[in-house]
């Protein structure tokens, strides 16, 4: 018997976190695929993330479809390019609704979650992002879930470990706000850290660009006249290795900070020298000796012929999140959702461990 494409809420998807295990291949005749969607930036200049996002996830779905699909059926990724963009996701609601998904992997920004959960809880689209950070989401009963942390922690952490390191007490701050839901609240969380620690956030300058080859230089004018001891830039990786360029021929050396958002692969490859003794933040040890990693790290490669970086390993993360709750949501009983805590969601298969905290 075909399994329906079932609607969840959000409670019978954290009750999936009770009963998903291992992976099983199992018999059956030939069924039409389930379809997952994924939602990122693949086109543009910063659609380094995007497409980071979409090869992870298309892994996850690859290694299913190897083992036997889900309950026999085989899965399809469906990429949907929000151009990063976020006026126009609506746009793209009645494609993704027509598609017949059983569940969406992304988006990977914030901006554009911002406008794209409110059309998925009003769609019933359950939605799983790989990297949005922002404090914006947390806490609500939707249709929305995250395998990655937040901005609170992660800006926390970057503040705690810089001052203790004694990397600055004055901090100059620049940030793209075409990403506004995620720049702002890690500039928060960042600033609020320092001043409990004794340091001080001196300048944010904010920008917006109108065009992919606009000049960065009076931004950083702006952000070096406050005269920081460090640089703090919460901007996408082109940006980001633009403007150290920028800064090393113009101003020299000078201590320069970037939030998660820059370290993607892209971003030493477009920097080259000037990201020399830059600290970039990352979701995950890239250097892990750990079983589960190593062992997608050389399968990631084989397919791709490049390594994989936070983005590719989220990606990964969250349709493998996604396809295993979906093969184990029918054989939970709905009482046992009801008391569930949401960091079951967490522990969504007690055989998997996601990489992204390896």
């Amino acid at each position: 018997m075909k399994r329906p494409h079932t609607v969840w809420t959000r409670r019978q998807w954290l009750a999936a976190g009770v009963g998903a295990g291992a992976l099983l291949a199992l018999p059956g005749c030939a069924k039409r695929p389930l379809r997952v969607g994924f939602l990122g930036g693949l086109t543009g200049p910063a659609a380094d993330l995007g497409l980071a996002g979409r090869d992870g996830a298309l892994l996850a779905v690859e290694q299913f479809n190897a083992r036997g699909g889900v309950d026999g059926q085989r899965v399809e990724l469906v990429p949907f390019d929000d151009r990063q963009r976020p006026d126009e996701v609506g746009e793209l609601l009645q494609a993704i609704r027509s598609a017949g998904l059983i569940g969406l992997v992304g988006p990977m920004t914030s901006s554009v979650a911002a406008r794209w959960i409110p059309l998925a809880n009003e769609a019933r689209i359950t939605t799983v992002s790989p990297t949005v950070t922002s404090t914006d989401f947390a806490g609500q009963d939707d249709h929305f879930f995250r395998v990655c942390s937040t901005t609170q922690e992660y800006a926390r952490l970057s503040a705690e470990y810089h001052i203790s390191a004694g990397r600055g007490g004055r901090y100059a701050i620049v940030r793209d706000d075409g990403n506004a839901a995620y720049t702002r609240s890690w500039t928060e969380h960042f600033s609020a850290t320092a001043q409990r620690l004794g340091a001080q956030v001196v300048h944010v300058e904010a920008y917006r660009l109108s065009s992919p080859g606009e000049s960065l230089a009076p931004y950083l004018a702006r952000a070096m006249a406050s005269r920081p001891d460090a640089l703090v830039l919460i901007i996408n990786a082109l940006d980001a290795a633009n403007l150290l360029q920028l800064l090393r021929r113009e101003y020299g050396e000078l201590p320069v900070i970037t939030a998660e958002w820059a370290a993607t692969e892209q971003f030493l490859e477009l920097a080259g020298r000037a990201a020399e003794g830059v600290m970039v933040a990352q979701y995950f040890d890239r250097h892990s000796q750990a079983p589960a990693y190593q062992a997608f790290r050389r399968t990631f490669e084989a397919r791709f012929q490049r390594g994989p970086g936070f983005a590719e390993v989220a990606g990964f993360d969250a349709a493998h999140v996604l396809l295993s709750a979906y093969q184990a949501v029918e054989k939970v009983p709905i009482e046992a959702a009801e008391a569930l805590p949401a960091s079951a969601f967490n522990r969504l298969d007690p055989h998997f461990q996601p990489l992204a905290a390896l």
